[in-house]
């Protein structure tokens, strides 16, 4: 009987010897898998950066965001024009997928606009946080989300790149809901080349004259009706000096507020009320 008992004890410890060696096994093989999809994803994220980073410095400085908190921004860029930084300031997050991890439409071109394609782009990762979003207004500059999308074919891969606008949600403070987020995307490269301007001759529309608006929707959110002349950035678009009657309309608020605040403080000034010091 003792017989049997150690013999019965033995084969336990052989079954637990056993359980423990597979439990070992198969964290060890689930690491090594979730560290293998870890890398796939570091490597396509740093692939899509330097993609971004290639199509756009001919036409901004990118000041790339590192650090181990996300911020909700990848790059602050400052447009320039020939050889001359402009001041204009904006803001993007990049996200990098393969073409197989999307869906893409065709939505037309955007003629009397951008005149850039228009796609409708899909992926669960391309909804932004509430908070994210609230990060971005306060920044108060132009806020692009920018897609680089990868398709590997026989010869290597092939890279494109597409680009959605923030501002006039974050400034109009409206609020995405599901499928809005995937909406309103623009292609922004032929081949290696970003279209900063769709006719680059003529130097119009295109990417450039995204930014031109965008920055004149911050300036008006922010009560200012300070002009930005388009040349100033190479846009052929626009007049030197003007007022959008249709941006004054939707954030009169804020202009009036700042003007009266303005024409208060004149007033209290030439009375020698509240004199600033010098």
């Amino acid at each position: 009987m003792g017989c049997s008992l150690a013999k019965g004890n033995s084969l336990k410890k052989q079954f637990f010897d056993s359980v423990v060696m597979f439990n070992r096994h198969y964290r060890a093989e689930m690491a090594n898998r979730e560290y293998k999809k870890y890398t796939i994803k570091a490597k396509r994220a740093i692939k899509g950066e330097a993609y971004f980073e290639s199509l756009i410095s001919d036409y901004s400085i990118p000041h790339h965001v590192s650090g181990p908190k996300d911020v909700g921004i990848d790059y602050f860029c400052e447009w320039v024009f020939g050889d001359m930084p402009t001041g204009v300031l904006f803001a993007v997050q990049i996200k990098t997928f393969s073409e197989d991890n999307i869906s893409k439409k065709y939505m037309g071109v955007a003629k009397k606009f951008n005149g850039l394609s228009k796609y409708r782009i899909a992926n669960s990762l391309l909804k932004i946080s509430e908070k994210t979003l609230e990060y971005w207004k306060g920044l108060a500059i132009p806020i692009f989300l920018f897609v680089v999308t990868v398709k590997t074919k026989t010869n290597g891969e092939s890279l494109n790149c597409y680009y959605k606008r923030y501002t006039p949600t974050l400034s109009s403070n409206k609020k995405l809901k599901g499928d809005e987020f995937y909406e309103g995307f623009f292609k922004v490269n032929r081949n290696n080349t970003f279209l900063a301007f769709k006719d680059p001759v003529n130097r119009t529309q295109g990417f450039a004259r995204d930014l031109f608006i965008d920055y004149i929707r911050w300036n008006y959110y922010k009560g200012s009706i300070a002009y930005l002349n388009p040349r100033h950035i190479g846009l052929n678009q626009f007049p030197e000096d003007n007022i959008f009657p249709e941006f004054f309309d939707q954030y009169k608020g804020q202009i009036l507020e700042t003007y009266a605040k303005t024409q208060s403080y004149l007033v209290a000034l030439t009375k020698g009320i509240n004199k600033p010091k010098t």
